[in-house]
C-alpha cells in the first residue's frame, strides 16, 4: 500500500474536465459539427489548460516557458484532432 497514494481532488477535477473537452471533441466529429464549433472547442481546451496550469507556468521562465507550453499545445491539437477523427470514423462520415 506503500506505493498507491490518493489523487488530490484538483487533479481530478482537472483530468475530468480535460476528458470532457476530448469527449467534446469527439461529438463535434461524430455529429459532422460545424468547424468553428470544433475550433471553439480547442480554443476553449486551450484556455482551460492554460488556467488549470497556470501556478506551474508561472515558475517557467523564458525559454522553458516557450518550449513546455508550445510542446503542450502541440499535444493538446494532436489530442483533439485525433478525438475529432474518431468521431468522423465511428459515424461513417470519413
Amino acid at each position: 500500500m506503500a506505493l498507491r497514494r490518493r489523487m488530490r481532488p484538483q487533479a481530478a477535477v482537472t483530468a475530468a474536465c480535460d476528458g470532457a473537452f476530448a469527449c467534446a471533441t469527439f461529438a463535434c466529429g461524430y455529429f459532422d459539427a460545424a468547424m468553428w464549433i470544433t475550433g471553439l472547442v480547442a480554443f476553449s481546451m486551450l484556455a482551460y489548460w492554460s488556467y488549470s496550469r497556470r501556478v506551474v507556468l508561472n515558475r517557467l521562465r523564458g525559454a522553458a516557458w516557450a518550449t513546455q507550453s508550445g510542446l503542450a499545445v502541440a499535444f493538446i491539437i494532436a489530442i483533439l484532432a485525433g478525438a475529432y477523427w474518431l468521431g468522423l470514423g465511428v459515424s461513417g462520415r470519413f
